[in-house]
């Protein structure tokens, strides 16, 4: 038995999930789990990041030569809400899929979602492609100069710095391009566009096919 049988087989067992139970949850053949854990065949690159997120391990998890199933960080999967733009802001819109993060980053943020980042004006701390942890329980007060996901307008999102004026608010790209410029929201001005906090950016992660 490989490595990866092997561990597909122990982090099963140690999750209490039977391979039917695994199978149905991947959307494969209960027979085709039963072949990854005999080395008889294996998932191609994206199945390993779908294995890998439904049993709350990393990709290079599955592969570890004498795994302690005991000693790994525990994941569980967070919903992805949609894809927020860190450029132009897009309507963002609901995904039927979940992406693992750490079991303690969850407790610590029990309400918090990913947004999908798009865009590179806040390449310096969100790359383009990566999902954004948003707790919207910690959308009020506003810490200035914290990274948000806000909504403008009420139906398009994005990820800026923000910074909360005496009669609007600030939104400021970080960005290693300068032609990305903070837009200012000044509700003493008629036609200004309403910006709402959906919540803060806590911690970011990459999916499995990111480019390095």
């Amino acid at each position: 038995m490989n490595a990866f049988a092997d561990n597909v087989q122990k982090i099963r067992t140690k999750r209490a999930l039977s391979q039917r139970a695994l199978a149905e949850k991947l959307k494969v053949s209960k027979s085709t789990v039963g072949n990854w854990e005999t080395s008889v065949s294996m998932p191609d690159f994206e199945g390993l990041g779908n294995v890998a997120r439904v049993l709350g391990v990393t990709v290079s998890d599955l592969f570890k030569e004498d795994l302690d199933v005991d000693a790994l960080v525990p994941y569980v999967e967070v919903p992805v809400f949609g894809e927020i733009a860190a450029g132009d802001p897009i309507e963002m819109d609901e995904c039927d899929f979940a992406f693992p993060a750490p079991y303690q980053m969850a407790k610590m943020h029990p309400n918090a979602f990913f947004l999908k980042i798009e865009g590179e004006s806040m390449n310096r701390k969100l790359p383009n492609g990566c999902y954004a942890l948003v707790d919207p329980d910690l959308k009020d007060p506003i810490v200035n100069n914290c990274v948000y996901a806000v909504c403008v307008n009420g139906y398009s999102a994005t990820a800026k710095r923000v910074r909360s004026l005496a009669n609007g608010i600030e939104l400021m790209p970080d960005s290693d391009d300068p032609t990305y410029k903070p837009k200012l929201f000044d509700y003493g001005e008629s036609n200004t566009e309403t910006v709402t906090v959906i919540g803060k950016v806590v911690w970011y992660t990459v999916p499995f096919d990111f480019e390095i």
